[in-house]
Parts: structure tokens; sequence; C-alpha cells
């Protein structure tokens, strides 16, 4: 089997099906449909990031676009731009108790924020506000089972725009912690 199939075959349950309205007409293209990748990466493709050194996980989120597109009705919506130019656009959705039922973003930059945005995601829903806010960018990594050194930067991006979406949530609620 090649890692194409396996990673096929990895994110082909429901919970990764998408219940968002694309971000562009490209998302629409590499949006993840009914259980099919989203996307053949080339096998050579997939050699060039395992060799960088992304975890088979973070290839996996990468190739299959997990939690990638815009989210209809969202609570609230930020767009982070990084030192490095890369731009992460968040949505989240928000119970009334402060639970974050479900999150989606879209992306302008490399694989790295790709696979830290996907995993931050992973981790935020349906956990509350609050405990959104304690993850960390050491959680990230361990949720990815690694990035290259060279792209240790891209979980502090993910973090940060969470920190600002939460904060800017936080504002219209009249709750100020951040």
């Amino acid at each position: 089997m090649d890692l194409n199939e396996e990673l096929r075959n990895e994110y082909k349950d429901d919970e990764h099906k998408p219940n968002h309205t694309p971000c562009t007409r490209e998302s629409v293209i590499r949006g993840f449909r009914g259980g099919e990748m989203p996307r053949q990466l080339a096998e050579e493709q997939l050699k060039l990031l395992a060799e960088a050194g992304y975890s088979k996980k973070a290839i996996g989120l990468y190739a299959s676009n997990v939690n990638v597109g815009a989210l209809a009705n969202p609570s609230i919506v930020t767009t982070y731009r990084g030192p490095c130019g890369d731009i992460i656009k968040l949505y989240l959705k928000i119970d009334r108790t402060g639970i974050i039922q479900d999150s989606k973003f879209c992306y302008a930059g490399c694989p790295g924020v790709a696979t830290s945005s996907s995993a931050m995601i992973e981790l935020v829903k349906g956990k509350t506000v609050d405990g959104a806010k304690k993850i960390t960018e050491d959680d990230l990594l361990k949720e990815l089972e690694g990035l290259p050194k060279t792209k240790l930067d891209c979980p502090k991006l993910a973090i940060t725009t969470l920190q600002k979406a939460i904060a800017e949530y936080e504002k219209t609620k009249g709750r100020s912690e951040i």
C-alpha cells in the first residue's frame, strides 16, 4: 500500500468530512469530500515532506486538508499574518456555554502552518474557551508528532491566531481576560 492510499484510509472517517463553506474556488477543488483524499500528492512530494522532517501524522493532516475551509455561521472569525508572511483565517463556533463546537481555517502559507492549524483545531474542538486558552505550542508539536526544525514557528502562528480569536470573542461578550 502506498502512502497516498494509507493516508486516504486513515482520514476517511465521518469525523473529517466537511461541514463548512469553502474558502475559495481552490478550496472547493482541494476540500475534503466524502472520505476521499482531496488531492493526490505525488509519491515524490510525500517523500520530500518526510525527508524534510514532517511526521506521518503531519503529512496526513496536510494531504487531507483536515479542518480546512470556511465555517458557516461562526461565532468569531479572525485573520492573523505571522512574521514569515503566512496568513491564517480562523473560524470558531462557540455555544452558549463556552464550548468550542467546531472550527475551520483557511490559509496562505507552507505545510507547517497548515498542519499546525489543523492540529490546533483538533485540540480545541469540544474544549471550553478557557481550556482552549491553555493550549501551547508544545501541545501542537506533540499532537503533530514532529515538524522540521525550520518550521517550529508554525505552531506559534497557529496559537497566536487562536489567542487573537478568543480575545476578540471575549471582547464581544464583554469579557476580556487575555
